[in-house]
This record gives C-alpha cells, sequence and structure tokens, in this order.
C-alpha cells in the first residue's frame, strides 16, 4: 500500500549519498521507513540524485536498501544479499548473473602480532597434475595442488530483481556448513564483507566496471549491521592511490577494479600451486613492485629471488623486471591513515609482520637480512632458501613488532627514513631575475637558495668543504658544488622564433652554463651570475627566447637510518647522499617579444608516479637514477633533449639509424613500449630487427664502431656481425669481452630494453595522464628529430630527421606498417630528409587525425 508523499522533498534531499561503510560516497543520512514514500519511491529518488550513480559511488548499491529498512544482508543459510544499481538518474534495470561476481569473507583480527586477514568462505583447488599446469620453477610445480579463495559459483536462478528496484544474490555457499567453507567457521560478531564483480552499459554505452562492497556484522536474526567503526575493518590501501600510477586498476580481465575487491581472495587462503608462492594482497602486491630489486639480489648472492606466478592457463608471469618507479621506502605512497579510506594505512609503522616485511626485504640464504637475524633458532622443518613468502628462520610477527616497535631506532618509520626525499624541503633555488645583455652577449641572473622549513633564510652557496673560499672552487662532492644554471635557447639559422624550439645544447654552443656558487654573493647569499653566449657562427646564431634553468642535487653526509630520535646523526663510515633540490626556471628574449615555450607535461604529473623526478627508479638504487639525480623538472630535461639530441643507440628496427633522444621521443618511446613492434633502448650498437624480449632472429652487425667513454680503443670495429637468434645480453657478453681483452677495467657496459623493464601501467592510453590541457592533440614541435648525421655534414640543418609529428607518433607506433602510413599519407619524412627540407614541408595527419576527426588522436586514444 502506498503510503502519503508528505516529506517526498526531504526524503528525496537526504538520499545524496550514503557510504556506512562501502565502496566510497559520502556519509549523509538516508530516510528510514515511515518518511512518507515506499521502497519503489525512495529508489527511485535516490537514483535520480547524481551522487548515487553506483559508477562513481558503489557505496550506495547497499546503504540506500539498508537504510530504508531492507537488510543488505541477511544470513539464515545460505546468505542473501540485497543491492541496487542506479545508472544515468534510475535503476539499472536488466542485469543478470552474466553481470556480476559474488565475494564473501570474514575479518580474522590477528593476535600475537599476526596482522588482520580476510578469509573467504569460497574456495576451489588448483591442481597441477595435468597439462597444461605441470609448470613451475625450473620446469617442476611446487605443489601438487593448492586452495585458492574465489568467488561464489552462479546461475540464472541465484540473482532475482525485485519490482521495488533492487536485486536479491542468493549464495551457493552455505557459510554456516563448515565443510563447504574448507573449514572456515561462521562467526556472526564478526566483521563480514561482501564485494560484487559488477559489469554493466550505461546510457552512453560504455561499460562500468566497478566493485561494491558492504562490510557488516550478523545480528540474532541473521540481518545485516553495518560496520561503522573503522577500527573494526581492514583497509590499508585505497585503490585512489594505485591509480595514481594505474590510471585505473583492471586486472582478471579488467574487471576487479578495487583493492578492497582484491583482498577477497588474495588472503591467506589462497596458493599459487605451481610456484608454492601464497598470494596475499600485501605479500604480492609488494613482491611485485619490488621485482626488480629482488632479481638484482638474486643475481649478486644476497638471497633474492625471480619472482613469478603462475596464472590464468597457467601462465608463467615473471615480474623479474619490474621496478617500482620510485623509492621503494616510499611506504606512504600507497599506505597513510591521513586518508580516510584507509584507517589502517599507518600499519605498516604500528604492526610490522613478515607476510608484508619479507616482500621487497631480501630474506633468504645470504641475504643482509637473514645475516642479521641468525641469532634467532631455525625451525627445522623449513629447508633453508625454500620458495614460499616467509623467511627459513622460526621469527615470529610478536617478535617483529617488538623488535620494531614504535619509538625504536628500528621502528618500520624511521628506517624507511628517505632522507633523498625528506630533506628536499629544505632546499629550494629562487630566480628572482633574468636580463639579457645584447652588447656583451650574456644573461645575468639574480638568485638564491633558500630553506623554507626556516623561514626561507638563504643559503651561502661556497661551504667549509669547498677548496677555496676566497676564489670559490667547490667540486662534485661539496654540499651545494652540484648546483648549476644552464641558458638553453635556439640558434639553428632559419629557425623560426614564433614556436619557441631549444636547439643550442647538441649543436655545439652547450658551454652556456655556470655553476651557482661561482655567482657575486651580495653579503645576504643573494647571487648574481652572468651566462655569456658563445659567439654566433655560420651554422649556429642565437635568437628567439631562452630558458635559465637550474639544476643539481645537493650533497648531504649521509644520517643514520637506525635512529630513534632527530636530529639524526651523521652514518659511519662517512658517505654522502644525493638529496633532491627544488630547481627552478624562468624565460627571457635574446630578441623580439618574449614567447615562453609551450607547456607540454608538468612534474606533478610525472611526480605521481616517480614521487621526485630522477632521483631513483628501477631497483632504487643511484645507478638507477638517470644523470645521477640531477634533473628532476621537465623543464629542465627539454633543455639538453632537444631535437638534434641523438643517441649512439641504434633503433631496433633493422633500419641504419640512430635513435632520437629528443626528450617526446624518449619518452613515448620508454613508457610505450607494450605498443611498439620493436624495443626502445639504451645502448643498443646493432643493426637489427630485435623481437620485444632483446632476441635478434636474423643477426646483424654493430652500425659504428664501437667506443666506451673515456677509454680509447675501438672496443668492437663497425661492422662485425652478430650471428642469428643473439640477444642483448650475448651483445654485452661480446662487448665486454672485447673490452676487456683491450685493456677496460672500468664498469661492464649494459643495454637497457626498456621493452623488458617498463610498461605503461595504466588501462589504455589515457594521454592526460601526463599532458596538461590537452597538449597531446596538437604537436606544434616545428623541427625533426635528428636520427642520422651523414659523416663530414656538421650544419644541423643537413642532418637527417623524422619530421615532428611523425618523431612523437612512431615513438610508440614504430611498425613498417606505421611508418609506411606517416610517410605515404601524413607527408611525412622517417630520415628521407634533411632538416632544412623537412622544414619546408608540412606534415599533413591533422587531416585525419585532427581532434574530433574521423580518426582524431583524441578518439584512436580512447580520450573521447
Amino acid at each position: 500500500m502506498k503510503r502519503s508523499l508528505i516529506g517526498w522533498g526531504v526524503a528525496a534531499s537526504v538520499l545524496v549519498a550514503m557510504a556506512g561503510c562501502g565502496g566510497g560516497g559520502s556519509s549523509a543520512p538516508a530516510p528510514t521507513p515511515g518518511t512518507g514514500t515506499t521502497l519503489s519511491d525512495t529508489l527511485v529518488a535516490a537514483g535520480a540524485v547524481a551522487a548515487n550513480d553506483t559508477a562513481s559511488n558503489s557505496a550506495s548499491a547497499f546503504t540506500v536498501l539498508q537504510a530504508a529498512g531492507v537488510p543488505a544482508v541477511t544470513v539464515n543459510s545460505p546468505p542473501q544479499v540485497n543491492f541496487t544499481v542506479f545508472s544515468d538518474g534510475a535503476v539499472k534495470t536488466g542485469l543478470t548473473n552474466t553481470n556480476a561476481r559474488f565475494a564473501i569473507a570474514k575479518l580474522v583480527p590477528g593476535t600475537n602480532g599476526d596482522p588482520d586477514q580476510w578469509l573467504s568462505y569460497v574456495y576451489r583447488t588448483e591442481s597441477t597434475a595435468t597439462a597444461p599446469n605441470n609448470v613451475g620453477p625450473g620446469g617442476t610445480p611446487a605443489l601438487a595442488s593448492a586452495k585458492q579463495a574465489t568467488t561464489d559459483p552462479i546461475t540464472p536462478a541465484q540473482l532475482v530483481y525485485n519490482a521495488d528496484g533492487y536485486y536479491t544474490y542468493t549464495f551457493s555457499t552455505d557459510i554456516k556448513d563448515p565443510t563447504k567453507t574448507n573449514g572456515v567457521v561462521f562467526e556472526p560478531d564478526r566483521t563480514h564483507r561482501i564485494a560484487i564483480q559488477l559489469s554493466y552499459k550505461n546510457a552512453a554505452g560504455e561499460t562500468v566496471l566497478v566493485n561494491p562492497y558492504i562490510d557488516f556484522t550478523i545480528d540474532a536474526n541473521g540481518n545485516s549491521v553495518l560496520v561503522t567503526d573503522a577500527s573494526k575493518t581492514r583497509k590499508m590501501t585505497d585503490v585512489s592511490s594505485c591509480n595514481n600510477c594505474h590510471e585505473k586498476l583492471a586486472l582478471h580481465g579488467g574487471g576487479r577494479v578495487d583493492t578492497q575487491y582484491c583482498v577477497m581472495c588474495h588472503n591467506p587462503g589462497t596458493t599459487d600451486a605451481n610456484s608454492g608462492n601464497v598470494l596475499t594482497l600485501s605479500t604480492m602486491a609488494h613482491k611485485i613492485h619490488s621485482g626488480k630489486l629482488l632479481k638484482a639480489k638474486l643475481d649478486a648472492g644476497k638471497g633474492g629471488e625471480d619472482y613469478a606466478i603462475w596464472g590464468f592457463g597457467a601462465a608463467k608471469v615473471d615480474f623479474a623486471e619490474v621496478g617500482f618507479p620510485q623509492d621503494l621506502r616510499n611506504c606512504t605512497k600507497c599506505h597513510s591513515a591521513v586518508n580516510p579510506n584507509t584507517p589502517q594505512g599507518d600499519d605498516w609503522k604500528t604492526r610490522p609482520s613478515k607476510e608484508a616485511c619479507l616482500t621487497c626485504h631480501a630474506n633468504k640464504v645470504g641475504s643482509d637480512w637473514e645475516a642479521s637475524h641468525k641469532v634467532f633458532a631455525r625451525d627445522p622443518t623449513v629447508t633453508p632458501g625454500a620458495t614460499g613468502t616467509e623467511e627459513a628462520l622460526s621469527l615470529t610477527n610478536a617478535q617483529c613488532v617488538a623488535c620494531h616497535k614504535v619509538g625504536s631506532n628500528i621502528s618500520p618509520e624511521r628506517v624507511h627514513w628517505n632522507q633523498n626525499e625528506e630533506n628536499a624541503a629544505r632546499y629550494k633555488m629562487n630566480i628572482e631575475s633574468a636580463v639579457y645583455d645584447s652588447t656583451a652577449r650574456k644573461v645575468t641572473v639574480k638568485y638564491y637558495l633558500s630553506d623554507p622549513t626556516n623561514g626561507n633564510a638563504a643559503y651561502n652557496l661556497v661551504t667549509s668543504d669547498c677548496a677555496s673560499t676566497t676564489v670559490p672552487t667547490c667540486g662534485s662532492t661539496t654540499k651545494f658544488g652540484n648546483l648549476r644554471f644552464y641558458l638553453a635557447y635556439q640558434n639553428l639559422v632559419g629557425q623560426s622564433t614564433t614556436v619557441t624550439e631549444f636547439t643550442a645544447s647538441t649543436n655545439g654552443t652547450n658551454a652556456a652554463s655556470g655553476y651557482a656558487y661561482k655567482g657575486a654573493n651580495d653579503g645576504s647569499n643573494h647571487y648574481t651570475l652572468d651566462i655569456v653566449l658563445p659567439a654566433d657562427t655560420a651554422t649556429a646564431v642565437a635568437a628567439g627566447t631562452a630558458r635559465v634553468v637550474s639544476i643539481g642535487q645537493v650533497k648531504e653526509p649521509k644520517l643514520q637510518a637506525k635512529w630513534a630520535t632527530d636530529p639524526r646523526p651523521e652514518a659511519i663510515p662517512a658517505a654522502l647522499v644525493n638529496v633532491v633540490a627544488q630547481n627552478a626556471w624562468t624565460e627571457v628574449a635574446l630578441g623580439g617579444t618574449l614567447s615562453p615555450r609551450r607547456t607540454i607535461v608538468s612534474n606533478e604529473k610525472c611526480n605521481a608516479c616517480h614521487a621526485a623526478l630522477g632521483t631513483t627508479s628501477g631497483s632504487n638504487t643511484l645507478s638507477e637514477a638517470f644523470h645521477g639525480g640531477a634533473r628532476n623538472t621537465v623543464e629542465a630535461c627539454v633543455v639538453c633533449h632537444d631535437v638534434n639530441r641523438m643517441s649512439s643507440t641504434v633503433m631496433t628496427d633493422g633500419q641504419a639509424l640512430n635513435e632520437s633522444y629528443q626528450f617526446k621521443r624518449m619518452i613515448h618511446g620508454i613508457h610505450g613500449n607494450s605498443k611498439r613492434t620493436y624495443p626502445f633502448t639504451h645502448g643498443n650498437p646493432v643493426q637489427g630487427a630485435f623481437g620485444k624480449d632483446g632476441t635478434l632472429p636474423l643477426g646483424g652487425i654493430f652500425l659504428a664502431d664501437y667506443t666506451i667513454r673515456n677509454f680509447a680503443p675501438v672496443v668492437v670495429a663497425a661492422g662485425t656481425a652478430v650471428a642469428a637468434g643473439a640477444t642483448f645480453e650475448t651483445i654485452e657478453s661480446l662487448i665486454n669481452a672485447a673490452a676487456a681483452n683491450a685493456g677496460y677495467t672500468g664498469a661492464p657496459q649494459v643495454i637497457e630494453n626498456y621493452a623488458a623493464e617498463v610498461a605503461w601501467p595504466g588501462v589504455g592510453i589515457n594521454c592526460n595522464a601526463c599532458h596538461v590541457d590537452n597538449s597531446y592533440k596538437v604537436d606544434h614541435g616545428p623541427l625533426g628529430s635528428v636520427v642520422a648525421k651523414p659523416s663530414g655534414v656538421t650544419d644541423p640543418k643537413g642532418w637527417r630527421v623524422i619530421s615532428p609529428k611523425a618523431a612523437t607518433c612512431t615513438a610508440c607506433h614504430n611498425s613498417p606498417t606505421a611508418i609506411a602510413h606517416v610517410t605515404s599519407f601524413g607527408n611525412a619524412s622517417f630520415a628521407n630528409r634533411t632538416q632544412a627540407e623537412s622544414m619546408l614541408v608540412q606534415e599533413t595527419c591533422a587531416d585525419c587525425h585532427s581532434s574530433g576527426g574521423f580518426k582524431g588522436v583524441d578518439i584512436v586514444h580512447g580520450q573521447n
């Protein structure tokens, strides 16, 4: 019977979003029975509120019903879950069992230092007895079979739509019967979670993937009571943190998009039978992101591992090349209680566990960890170095917590202190002015380095560790001796000044620079430095708008990580640490009207993944940081990585061309390797068509004489054959053996195959993950990227180039078909024109690929 509509406006207004304990949304109150509407009317009103749309507020799937008097869950053997779906202002109807999967688990509080863990009620058994599952480490599976948490088996009859506007799903698993739950006992007072893998189409025809979940207990009547006490659940990480890099985390075919859903199966109840690895989310996620570090430790005999999982169809997925794109000590990147969606986010500080910590930390026999913990008794039932997620010592989590307790010198928060990033707050370069004197051909820069943590007090850049303070001589190991200014400008004769494109750095005139400490101190630690431009030549004439940019890092004495109080003392033995400086830049006209270089990407977007661009990457050592960590802004990168920056690295597609390291082409090449046909590399000297895995099926030759910096002899002569079937590793071995025979004793030469090491972490290609103001839609670059410098040709206009737009697109799309397309249909050049010729030819890519066109760049990249 329909109730009166008294209070309708009030009822509708308070239905904005009810989060309770679910997948996001706000905590606004909801109407209760008796507010003057039927359940059907209530759901219609709630669906009309945009903030309740399930695509963005999955909590509403449960909380609207619960608040309206319909229990979201009942457990009267077997469980039933009631939920609704709001889409495009209305209740979504027509969903079937093909649109959803359901998982149910309980939260088991940890005791004796063990972490709280979700434990599923629904399991399957993975067997390795038959093909194709009979694989594992060394070709042998670790286990004959293993239990794995999974979703509830579903049939059409289990999902029913109710006319009032909601769905009821009846589980096939009776969670009150331990014989059906792998022995997991139903405890109604424990926090439980039901999570849904939901997929449906919205009005625009787009597929919506969302994972609504609800945390609850069960009362005496078998009905759900929402868990509103944040301490009664477990939320260590929020998917928004993952999505800073991954854009939208989408696993297992794309339907698993929330970490609160992931933990339903990735808990101690799930083991990969092939590898023997327990797939608890904390263990698995940490090991994946530290895969490269762990493999490096294995190769060095330091107790690491080659972490791999045999996934769907028993296909091996090896994570040995995965490097976290920032420092692994940055635990707060994923875990922080400051985020209201992760109330347990600080557990890494207060509740260290083997399951989490012995993931990034190599711990098998030979590791530093193993050596430092030998004082504890070994577990005689565990083989040292055995495959698994825990160490071979019989440590308990209670011991971990007792030793690494809050306030101690080895508490997690203290030892994960990252000096090179934490202390960056103390160093900020400030450029006060930059003025060009055309008569003296110099740019005068006024600047100071300040301490934002101390009222922006200015530092004296000539420190006591300099060799001389009278005539300042500060080497690269002094505190501020690496801080430097570069002047970037354009000097290619005939280059238009309408669109600023720096060309001077790799045009033989990159001497326009100066060390910050060499400036004149006005007595208040504010400095003036003259940067003199080299004289013009027949092929290089300075013009247009220039940029002054600071680069470099601060050298600090390494401080003790294992220290309970501040200030931390210096470490023994003494060492230096590169600390990030907050570098600055400004622009100045050398002639004509100031025309600032276009803004294309942002440091903030880079640092969403990289934290402090350039300071560390890969296996998280200084050797993995490009340029020693001294370049940490994109404004500095484009100064040197200009259109003339041609590497000695040879393209891997078989053409006799070098690789362009112009910034746009290099960055696209590194991050876009998943799209490329041939890998983007650093250091490959061989002309030949390589596979992404670094193999050379048809063989090749050294394109040019191979030389090593600061080592005079030619190590390998041009034209030296490389056999079919060779790899980057065998080419490295050939080079290093030849170098040793020639008397070279330095570091081995390494070829970086970014196709093996870097995979774009997002789903699809979201160009705006890096670009600002939709700058990806139009490439305004006026000059081509140099890929060949003919012998004897010193005029940059005579060097062969890939034309501007083609240089961008073929950095990712580098198949022969794609190259043929841009040259045939786009009027583009791919090394068949000189820079001078390219400047006279207009590419016609925009005819088809302009934004909004039928093959617009925004459309083909899925941005529209």
